[in-house]
């Protein structure tokens, strides 16, 4: 009986390294840099309408955002931090910058994490991994109860790595959106992600397109990621 508890702990033990590593590699799709900026087009589609906001994100590590408003111009001056969990934003007609939620809607089906942050690894924990196909299907929980998406279905090509699609679930277990990469180009010599169409589950019709731009290799000061800092540097 002991060898049987210990041949299930031993390959409960290697297949949580395995999904982990899985996880680990898509994501450098995603976040290939340790200190970068790179810009970032939303254009909102609803029915035959639709609208374009740009925004240039500077991002140390994995947990440490600024995102600078750039367009259309009623909106520059406009700022976000992230650090971690936690959200500000900086408007020119405030005084202090304002605490904000990063589930909030940045534009369209786009929330203020999306667009801030770029890493699963950091924010969930691969529970499980099953083949569908040519893809890899993970079961990812989140790590804090504060995070907006409790639970995350992710698909990875099984030969590159490349993620293809995440369904985000919030605590009730609602599916609320769908995540769909569509294409990879090769940005600051390294392949990464350059277009994701986001849909909202709930309100079909709904969809935001994110493309990504110009990623550089830059050191960004850590004074840049202080709520004192906004738009002084």
């Amino acid at each position: 009986m002991k060898r049987l508890i210990l041949i299930v702990l031993i390959t409960t033990s290697l297949f949580a390294d395995d999904a982990a590593t899985i996880l680990s590699r898509s994501d450098e799709f995603r976040n290939p840099l340790a200190s970068f900026s790179i810009d970032v087009e939303l254009t909102s589609i609803d029915g035959a309408k639709s609208e374009t906001s740009k925004f240039r994100v500077y991002g140390k590590g994995s947990d440490r955002s600024v995102v600078q408003f750039t367009a259309p111009a009623a909106e520059k001056g406009k700022y976000l931090l992230m650090l971690r969990d936690a959200m500000w934003i900086y408007m020119p007609s405030t005084s202090r910058p304002i605490r904000i939620s990063p589930l909030q809607r940045l534009m369209g089906q786009a929330s203020n994490g999306d667009v801030a942050r770029t890493s699963f690894t950091v924010d969930y924990t691969p529970k499980s991994a099953v083949e569908e196909g040519a893809a890899w299907v993970l079961e990812l929980e989140a790590k804090d109860p504060s995070l907006s998406y409790k639970r995350v279905r992710l698909w990875i090509d099984r030969s590159s790595y490349e993620p293809q699609r995440a369904d985000f679930y919030v605590a009730s277990g609602k599916l609320l959106k769908r995540a769909h990469y569509r294409k990879y180009t090769t940005m600051a010599g390294r392949r990464v992600l350059s277009d994701v169409e986001i849909e909202d589950v709930v309100r079909p019709g709904r969809r935001t397109l994110m493309r990504y731009a110009n990623l550089t290799a830059r050191e960004n000061a850590d004074r840049m990621f202080t709520k004192d800092s906004f738009g002084k540097w």
